[in-house]
């Protein structure tokens, strides 16, 4: 499915901040997130001057464009694309900062400055940029943090489509956990950041648009299943070098766990995460801050009893093959209200297949709604389903409507895409139509 492509890919490149001294301007250190190799990444090391002789053979590098500026209430921010560029990208974070605070309930009067992010028209000058502050270079998007919030900043390039806006969602949460708390949970920071990578924004209408991601929820069933998890207690203070250690697990796993407090049934474990929120303290270490979640688990829920719920609720979530299985069951046994809802929570799971569609065309056609049946069927046919098949089933949507014309066509159609199938069905209902 291309969700669960986009949120690996994205979660597999060098999504990666920098923590930096303020007193000296170099980079003290990086955590990632990323595959083995690109978490790799080595502390940054301070930029240096290059020779004077090398400076007088180098290429003169084409000038850059002007950054234009937008400034709001929470951003500053700098754009190499124009200044309505600028304003859009604001009016994105506003939006995104808006949804995260919607689950976090900080107070953003207790922002010490307004947040930075620069945006470059292209990879190279962010690269230039960031290998001349930073001294190195990334893929994708960075939040580069320094003790100073007015010195901290997130850097972007230009990227069309769904991979720019899922790197945006989840770099711009970093970014702004890390303005209220400066170390948090290492599964916190991860797990929201992947958690709140499929917000969109609807250029229309200005809004942020979040629907649930569930990306990762066949990877975090299949690890669950194979007891391949880390116990709950190893997660909640898992230290920087060891999540790198083992993102094939500690991704899923700590997005699993953000679903899981904020989704949960079980009031308890969602008062988890306020709770967790609470007590954090905003200057304190990535391992007092850890700890200090880690003792509130252990005292108010037990660490046993928090895991248990945590895979009873993972259990319970199923995954679009579990929503095909239940929705194609349910249409075989008649049921088709419980068919109805199966496939219509697997079509928001994966809009792009064409399996739940095709088959609420057979359930609203049976229903006697005809007209659903062909928006359905319609859209199944767009979205790749069998030309044979589908034509077929417009051709007697349509018959049953009465739309003879239409349903020649389609029958007609149906025919040609593959006459050993249904070439004598339709010419059966050809002939009734008088054709």
């Amino acid at each position: 499915m291309k969700k669960i492509a986009l949120s690996l890919a994205i979660a597999l490149l060098a999504l990666a901040f920098v923590t930096a001294q303020d007193a000296a301007g170099n980079a003290s250190g990086s955590t990632a997130s990323g595959n083995a190799a690109a978490a790799g990444a080595q502390t940054a090391a301070p930029a240096e001057a290059a020779p004077a002789a090398a400076a007088e053979t180098a290429p003169v590098a084409p000038p850059r464009p002007e950054m234009a500026l937008s400034e709001s209430a929470r951003y500053v921010v700098y754009s190499e694309g124009g200044a309505a560029r600028a304003a859009d990208l604001d009016a994105r974070l506003e939006a995104l900062f808006a949804l995260y605070n919607g689950v976090f309930r900080f107070d953003p009067a207790t922002l010490g400055a307004k947040l930075h992010v620069r945006e470059f028209s292209d990879k190279a000058g962010f690269d230039a940029y960031l290998n001349q502050v930073a001294g190195e270079t990334k893929d994708d998007f960075v939040y580069l943090h320094y003790t100073s919030l007015e010195r901290s900043e997130l850097l972007l390039f230009a990227k069309d489509g769904d991979s720019g806006e899922a790197s945006l969602a989840h770099q711009a949460f970093v970014q702004y956990l890390k303005a209220f708390v400066r170390n948090p949970p290492i599964w916190m920071r991860d797990g929201f950041a992947v958690f709140f990578e499929s917000a969109r924004w609807d250029a229309a209408s200005r809004t942020m648009t979040f629907p649930e991601n569930l990306a990762w929820l066949e990877t975090a069933k299949a690890l669950q299943s194979k007891g391949g998890f880390l116990p709950l207690g190893k997660l909640l203070s898992i230290g920087q070098e060891e999540s790198r250690s083992v993102l094939d697990v500690f991704y899923p796993e700590a997005w699993a766990f953000a679903s899981f407090v904020v989704n949960s049934k079980n009031r308890d474990y969602n008062r988890l995460l306020w709770d967790s929120i609470s007590t954090l303290a905003p200057a304190a270490s990535l391992e007092a801050n850890q700890e200090a979640v880690s003792d509130l688990v252990d005292v108010w829920y037990g660490l046993d009893a928090a895991q248990a719920a945590f895979a009873s609720y993972l259990s319970g979530r199923k995954t679009f093959g579990d929503l095909l299985t239940d929705g194609v069951a349910a249409y075989n046994a008649k049921t088709y209200d419980a068919a109805k809802t199966a496939f219509e929570a697997a079509a928001a799971l994966d809009a792009t297949s064409y399996v739940p569609p095709y088959y609420l065309g057979l359930i609203a056609y049976g229903a006697g709604d005809y007209s659903l049946a062909e928006y359905n069927y319609r859209t199944a046919l767009k979205l790749g389903c069998d030309p044979a098949t589908t034509n077929y089933a417009l051709g007697v949507n349509a018959f049953a409507q009465n739309r003879m014309d239409e349903a020649k066509t389609y029958l007609s159609a149906a025919k040609t895409a593959d006459a050993a199938r249904y070439g004598a069905k339709a010419d059966e209902l050809l002939k009734r139509l008088g054709m």
